[in-house]
């Protein structure tokens, strides 16, 4: 399906900021703020950090000793699903609008990744329930929460990730692994510079780029210390 079928017009937010305690309250204050309107798209990167999901041990799923020895900070969102690694090798993506309804279906959602990624000749392509992949491996997964009738689903975008600290710090139970058909967490999972001759800078000029240009997205003025205008205005408030 086209994207343009499926998204007519969202506000873009770059998020230039890469301050992960920083990015998981600002994209939870935007989405609780939200009333509605225009949908709302977001791009940002995280430095070094494990971001856990609602519901996690963390115990469980992180190397602790790992990450204090690295100075990895450990921060727990609002949706569900596993933890995952972020440095400034990946690229988020969050996307705010009236869908609940289509809460669990996550491809709908990566649509617009997709696309962009296949616009640059990658042949990504949704993979299991909540993932992206590039034939087997997983490129991307995303999580997702509902405060009806909106929805907030965010996903990962690994570009050149630090694949071995990511497979160090993380310690997701083999028994879950088993049920992928891999060994590993490394074994499971690759980076799209594997197959795309781009810079990781040059990749994140890009996708911004694809997304202000390409796709007739807005570029929104987002007031960190003022939330009201989208509460007051119906999601066109962000000085546009």
């Amino acid at each position: 399906m086209d994207w343009g079928e499926v998204w007519t017009r969202m506000l873009f937010y770059r998020n230039d900021c890469t301050d992960p305690q920083h990015n998981i309250r600002f994209e939870e204050e935007i989405f609780d703020a939200y009333a509605g309107g225009e949908e709302f798209f977001m791009l940002w990167r995280n430095e070094k950090s494990v971001i856990v999901g609602s519901n996690q041990v963390i115990e469980n799923e992180v190397d602790l000793v790992f990450a204090r020895a690295h100075e990895i900070p450990i921060i727990r969102r609002s949706t569900g699903g596993g933890a995952v690694y972020h440095d400034l090798g990946n690229v988020n993506y969050t996307v705010i609008s009236e869908r609940a309804g289509e809460f669990g279906n996550f491809a709908v959602f990566a649509q617009p990744i997709v696309a962009f990624l296949q616009s640059l000749g990658v042949d990504a392509r949704p993979i299991g329930k909540n993932d992206i992949g590039i034939g087997a491996r997983k490129i991307s997964g995303g999580a997702q929460r509902v405060r009806p009738p909106y929805i907030l689903h965010h996903g990962t975008l690994l570009f050149d990730v630090d694949l071995d600290t990511l497979a160090l710090v993380l310690t997701p139970d083999p028994a879950k692994l088993r049920t992928k058909g891999v060994k590993s967490v490394r074994s499971r999972v690759c980076n799209i510079s594997e197959f795309l001759p781009m810079g990781r800078e040059a990749f994140w000029e890009a996708i911004c780029a694809y997304f202000e240009r390409d796709m007739d997205f807005e570029q929104g003025m987002w007031n960190d210390n003022d939330k009201q205008g989208i509460m007051d205005n119906g999601g066109g408030g962000m000085g546009i």
